[in-house]
């Protein structure tokens, strides 16, 4: 496996430990607060985040894999939160409900041959990618949700002076 890819890999494999040293500890009131009326909250975030894992991230990989350059849907992240089911929105269910789909996806993702890295598939909004490449997606995206938690969490402090 090459450095990149490795790397990359542990970015996934570190994210549940983050998210849950970022907010198993929070509060409701820490959890639901916004920096804006447009702005996830940090349990949206999280809820984001299983959602992702379970319906985007891995079938996306999953379908490059199986079919021969597959068109992939784009999804309206507001507009399916907004109709999600929240019945699991504790935080310590949200975070055991990522930490078990993102070790399916890791899973997945060490049983991938070098040809399968080198799939393709086509996105609306992203053009032409590899699985490789939606590996850095993948790890970016987590990376992108993990500082949004941290800012949150450093508003909702400073809030509170």
């Amino acid at each position: 496996m090459n450095a990149n890819r490795a790397q990359l890999i542990a970015t996934l494999e570190q994210t549940h430990g983050a998210l849950a040293g970022l907010t198993a500890s929070l509060s409701d009131e820490v959890l639901d607060f916004r920096l804006g009326a447009e702005e996830w909250s940090t349990r949206e975030i999280l809820a984001h985040l299983v959602d992702d894992e379970m319906f985007v991230m891995c079938t996306r990989v999953e379908r490059m894999v199986k079919e021969e350059h597959p068109t992939l849907a784009d999804n309206d992240e507001k507009k399916w939160h907004s109709h999600r089911n929240t019945s699991r929105d504790a935080v310590s269910e949200l975070l055991h409900d990522f930490a078990i789909q993102r070790a399916a996806s890791l899973n997945i993702l060490t049983f991938l041959s070098e040809e399968d890295w080198a799939r393709t598939g086509f996105h609306p909004g992203y053009g032409e990618f590899t699985v490789e490449k939606w590996l850095e997606h993948w790890a970016e995206h987590d990376l992108v949700h993990i500082r949004q938690i941290e800012q949150n969490n450093a508003a909702y402090t400073a809030s509170q002076r």
